[in-house]
């Protein structure tokens, strides 16, 4: 009598009651959800003219005769379209799936396959950006031109052959072989490039936060050799991880290095040997990595270098740090931000100027483009609110491959953004070189538009402004981040 007490009071009592109900309607709910589970019937690829199917197979997060949640499906679609578009191998990619039967499912894959063979005429800025090439006058004497013959895809397996031969500002013959399938699995990788480079012209200092130049148009002034290769380890679909290997020699003419320019240009006399051992760990989760609008990413890289002089030698370590976010906030406007950060050791005697680069190359506050920042340490951030004003719009061309029209994804983004850096340099802090910008917080905002074309070909038109009051248009050829 008394173990049925407390049963009887507890279905007597109305608040218990509907606590109890609501309990057990949710539980069946998600034990339902949790044991509703679907089989991978077939998967049908269309579309692949050269691409070996098991090349796109390996982007699919579904496999043939595997069990999933079916909660799970439409999220897999979206993730596995998107690995396909950063293969950058096909115009347009589609993933959808189907029930049959009963707990059984269809996936159909559609892809249109890009041109993977292009000789380029090639020319470019050889200055670090449009905004340098302004200020020194728009010359054709400071560009780059010549020929790139590019194969990608190459034996229908992603491979990438390509080939430089460029004169110009900068004479730079290079070559590049990429294979990410060394077996059908897919998960082992290598990538191996060469190149060799000439220039009559040298940014041998910083001075006001500018690049100093001297030229001798009778006599090279610098030249490297640059050699690498990679071994990359595919752990998911989303997981890589990379070991590099690099060997360079760089050689500077004896005028470069005299006091009158600078005589820390290389680690000591004319030639320099630069070795270094590096591992990179990278989770991409993004829509398009090439100009991505979702997802998000995290980058790591740990570099071990010994640079060489003619007298000398020291070791360098750095770690950079990179992680980013995007999001749809509202249908067709985007938000995203990064953050980077970079670091290494202040080895004695000195680390080179020709290896001391940290702001005004790769990595830049927008609005500061003008200046150059040296440092052996750095912290970037930059966001980005972007109203998509076309996206992935088909524009028809006169042009076929296969005999079937050849359309280009086309994207105009209309941008507001804000970025924010700083530079941290305990070395040559006694020379009076007037480097302001060094250990200050640099802000620059501003607005432009992106054009994207073949979900990688980008055209960035910026006007920023910084807290130096400067004011700048820039045009830029590939993602601000």
């Amino acid at each position: 009598m008394v173990s049925k007490l407390p049963l009887k009071y507890f279905f007597s009592n109305s608040k218990f009651k509907f606590v109890f109900c609501l309990f057990f309607l949710l539980s069946s709910k998600l034990f339902a959800q949790q044991n509703h589970y679907i089989i991978i019937d077939s998967i049908a690829i269309e579309g692949n003219i050269k691409t070996k199917q098991f090349v796109i197979e390996r982007e699919l997060l579904f496999k043939k005769d595997s069990i999933y949640e079916s909660a799970d499906l439409d999220e897999m679609a979206v993730n596995s379209k998107n690995l396909l578009f950063n293969t950058n191998l096909f115009i347009t990619a589609e993933v959808k799936w189907e029930e049959t039967r009963p707990k059984h499912v269809k996936v159909s894959v559609k892809v249109i396959e890009k041109r993977y063979i292009w000789p380029i005429p090639f020319f470019e800025l050889a200055d670090r950006n449009y905004k340098q090439w302004a200020d020194l006058g728009y010359k054709l004497d400071r560009t780059n031109y010549g020929l790139y013959l590019f194969t990608y895809n190459f034996r229908g397996k992603n491979e990438t052959l390509k080939l430089s031969f460029i004169n110009g500002y900068t004479r730079n013959y290079g070559l590049q072989y990429t294979v990410p399938f060394l077996n059908k699995t897919g998960k082992f990788g290598m990538d191996v490039n060469s190149s060799f480079k000439q220039n009559k012209e040298i940014w041998y200092l910083t001075k006001n936060d500018s690049l100093q130049f001297y030229n001798n148009f009778l006599n090279t002034l610098i030249q490297r050799f640059e050699n690498r290769i990679a071994f990359t380890t595919r752990h998911n679909n989303f997981l890589t991880e990379r070991w590099e290997f690099e060997f360079n020699k760089v050689k500077i003419r004896d005028t470069v290095r005299s006091v009158a320019l600078n005589p820390n240009f290389l680690l000591s006399g004319s030639k320099q040997t630069e070795i270094y051992i590096k591992h990179i760990l990278n989770y991409e989760k993004r829509d398009n990595k090439y100009y991505p609008l979702t997802g998000f990413y995290i980058r790591n890289e740990v570099a071990i270098g010994q640079i060489k002089g003619d007298t000398a030698s020291l070791e360098l370590i750095k770690e950079t740090l990179e992680f980013g976010a995007y999001k749809e906030i509202f249908k067709k406007l985007y938000l995203s931000g990064i953050f980077k950060t970079r670091i290494s050791n202040e080895p004695k005697p000195f680390i080179p100027y020709n290896n001391y680069k940290a702001f005004g190359y790769k990595d830049y506050v927008r609005g500061y483009e003008q200046y150059v920042i040296d440092g052996y340490a750095f912290m970037l951030g930059k966001v980005n609110l972007k109203y998509a004003l076309l996206h992935r719009y088909m524009l028809k061309t006169p042009f076929t491959i296969n005999k079937r029209p050849v359309k280009l994804p086309t994207g105009l983004y209309f941008n507001l953004y804000s970025d924010w850096g700083k530079v941290f340099n305990n070395q040559w802090a006694d020379l009076s070189y007037n480097n302001k910008l060094i250990q200050t917080d640099l802000v620059g905002y501003g607005a432009g538009f992106d054009l994207l074309f073949m979900n990688d070909k980008i055209f960035r038109f910026e006007y920023s402004l910084n807290i130096l009051g400067n004011k700048n248009f820039n045009i830029h050829f590939d993602k601000a981040f």
